[in-house]
């Protein structure tokens, strides 16, 4: 079977067993290991149930891989420190090795810091693949600037067979996990404890509120801190409501050759509002953008410019160069997968089966504080979920409240965040 995620960390699990209890074994982490060296590192691999709802008759597995940075203060340790990698599709061991440094800096030197692929991730086996190799994984995958949102029936007539033949392709090479590879079975491997579907939508909506904290704190920065500046909060407001509706009409030009449409400009918009303290301001921040589209001056972009704000827009990764291409030098694989649309459709509370269920969700334009950022999201993975037409094993039915856990659980956010915040 052909491994679909980024496998950057892969080479650390050669030759560990996988056990139903955990065994920790020094491994070698990537060259691209973040600044502790390579002694600190050990892996292991977590046979667990492929159903945890059968278990009596279901004796299929999978091995989890695992990865943890021993203390480096052994007289004041406090025991581990679990690191949810985030996504869904997202490797957990990748970014534990690229991000150990930080994570010691940021918890402090007395924790063992863990993390994992979840099911169909990463070096976890068996790992979900829906293409037959990587030529034809990364010609598909090329195409996903235009994945997110769409304006009128060709395009979505466009999307909707892109995501037939996705679905078929998984189908085709990962039938037999796609119902156990939602977020919830994940969890499950973790004995945690999940929240609803009815809190995961109303987060959702909730996230459209970072947007009128950007508005009003670069209202609060002057003129001087923020190029998006206008005479209040609410005049900045509906100046970006005004960009939004004529992008929405018509596509606008990105230097000499490109153009950006709806669908990208809220990407954009998405990735920026993820990171506040880099993406907000600045010579490349959202507030620059933002102002360059309100004067027309994009189409001023040079080739380069306008490449590395399309990889943005592709990756999420606000430090991209404009010599930096999609593709990982380290793997040769595509930056990416469909692990995160697949894994997302399975878990998705929206199946679509044909244009016609899903076109008033995308040509009716949500307003902000309406699900206005996540829109896109639902809706793409909706479709994908239609065609697909397998539903998760694990799904949350109801919802959990005063639960005990086995260990406390803390958690660390922010009111404000596209992807996972806090309700007030």
């Amino acid at each position: 079977m052909a491994q679909s995620s980024s496998a950057t960390s892969a080479g650390a699990f050669v030759g560990i067993t996988p056990g139903s209890t955990l065994a920790w074994l020094p491994c070698t982490p990537p060259a691209n290991a973040q600044g502790l060296g390579t002694n600190v590192f050990e892996c292991a691999r977590l046979s667990v149930p492929l159903d945890h709802q059968n278990t009596a008759t279901d004796k299929r597995t999978i091995e989890i891989a695992l990865a943890r940075v021993q203390a480096q203060d052994k007289n004041n340790y406090h025991g581990p420190l679990f690191v949810n990698p985030g996504g869904p599709g997202d490797s957990g061991t990748d970014f534990l090795f690229k991000s150990a440094a930080s994570l010691t800096q940021q918890a402090g030197q007395g924790y063992d810091i863990v993390s994992w692929d979840p099911r169909g991730v990463g070096s976890t086996v068996s790992p979900l693949s829906c293409f037959p190799d990587e030529e034809s994984r990364a010609q598909a995958l090329e195409q996903e600037e235009h994945l997110w949102l769409f304006q009128d029936n060709t395009t979505l007539a466009q999307l909707a067979t892109r995501q037939q033949a996705t679905a078929e392709g998984c189908l085709q090479y990962s039938r037999n996990i796609l119902p156990y590879i939602g977020t919830v079975a994940s969890v499950l491997d973790v004995n945690r404890w999940f929240f609803d579907q009815e809190f995961l939508l109303t987060s959702y909506i909730d996230s459209d509120k970072v947007l009128d904290d950007f508005f009003n704190l670069c209202f609060l920065a002057g003129e001087a801190g923020c190029a998006f500046w206008h005479s209040s909060a609410a005049d900045i407001r509906q100046a970006f409501i005004n960009i939004d509706q004529n992008i929405y009409k018509a596509p606008v030009q990105v230097g000499p050759t490109r153009q950006m449409d709806w669908s990208q400009f809220r990407l954009y918009v998405w990735n920026a509002l993820k990171s506040p303290y880099t993406a907000w301001s600045g010579g490349g921040g959202l507030d620059k953008f933002l102002s360059l589209l309100e004067k027309e001056q994009l189409s001023a972009l040079t080739a380069p410019s306008a490449d590395a704000l399309f990889y943005y827009i592709a990756l999420g990764n606000h430090e991209l160069q404009s010599n930096q291409t999609l593709i990982d030098p380290s793997t040769g694989r595509r930056n990416g997968g469909e692990n995160a649309e697949v894994i997302g459709a399975l878990d998705n509370p929206y199946s679509f089966t044909d244009i016609s269920t899903f076109l008033p969700f995308f040509t009716s334009p949500r307003v902000i504080n309406t699900g206005y950022l996540v829109q896109s999201i639902l809706g793409t993975r909706g479709i994908l979920s239609g065609f697909l037409k397998i539903a998760s094993a694990e799904r949350p039915t109801a919802p959990f409240a005063n639960i005990t856990t086995s260990y406390p659980l803390l958690f660390l956010s922010s009111l404000r965040d596209p992807i996972t915040p806090l309700q007030e």
